[in-house]
């Protein structure tokens, strides 16, 4: 039976609430009849309460491993000038900390389907981006890219008011900046591509190496950003009223990429 049921004429984020709610409710129907047959012999040898608890924390496990909805949850808590208490309240103490060129402390936070990286002053978020595992799609409908920015090349995109290109040993990316999106009008969306999942094939190595040398020596950039626009997919994004100097420190290079993931 589908998820959705006859629910096809209904709008997108109908239907995702629909899917997410019949998921619950699926874990939560096996899951009680366990519980209820596990607290029957309990009962019977005393200490209900502790295997209640037991089973609360299994409960969540589960309810973690097969579905992404604590992810997408984790993740709709977090956004530019919400409190920076609410990092670690969602997803503790950070796993790894950095300090950028011009003074801000970087916090990076795991989730088994991401990484996030954030830029805190005053007390609130200032900027944050994503970096999602392979196979999690995170809800990106508020970005300038919507909710196909990581399925769709950068080129999809028109409207872009800033971008940076590095191309080194210790991480090769490419990163820009939009002010559309739904919440334009406090902040800018960002979409970038980075090597962190494996190294680039010549065509994409090409591409970063015309943008780069086209960018050092002062000459037009257009063709060649088009040309590296036409040919890569986003795998990171997030949001900043920073501008992209500060997020350019918050790019994962690759050994801090794989110190964090294989922990």
């Amino acid at each position: 039976m589908s998820l959705v049921e006859n629910n096809e004429q209904l709008c997108p984020e109908a239907q995702e609430e629909i899917i997410e709610r019949n998921l619950r409710q699926r874990v939560r129907e096996k899951w009680a009849k366990i519980i209820t047959f596990v607290s029957i012999i309990a009962i019977a040898l005393g200490g209900l309460n502790d295997t209640m608890d037991a089973l609360e924390k299994v409960y969540t496990l589960s309810l973690s491993q097969f579905t992404d909805i604590p992810s997408h949850n984790k993740l709709d808590r977090i956004y530019i000038r919400a409190s920076e208490d609410v990092l670690e309240e969602t997803f503790g103490a950070p796993v790894y900390i950095k300090k950028s060129m011009s003074g801000d402390f970087i916090r990076y936070y795991q989730d088994k389907r991401f990484v996030l990286s954030a830029v805190t002053r005053d007390g609130a978020i200032s900027a944050f981006l994503v970096f999602p595992e392979e196979g999690f799609l995170p809800n990106t409908n508020e970005h300038s890219g919507g909710e196909f920015l990581l399925e769709q090349a950068f080129s999809a995109h028109e409207m872009v008011n800033d971008i940076r290109l590095n191309s080194s040993r210790s991480v090769s990316y490419y990163i820009e900046e939009n002010s559309e999106g739904d919440f334009s009008n406090l902040y800018n969306s960002v979409a970038g591509y980075s090597e962190f999942f494996g190294p680039f094939d010549d065509n994409t190595k090409r591409l970063f190496d015309a943008l780069s040398e086209s960018m050092m020596l002062g000459d037009d950039v257009t063709k060649p950003a088009v040309a590296l626009r036409d040919a890569i997919t986003p795998n990171f994004y997030g949001y900043s009223i920073l501008g992209l100097d500060v997020l350019e420190s918050a790019i994962l290079t690759l050994s801090e990429y794989r110190l964090i993931t294989e922990q």
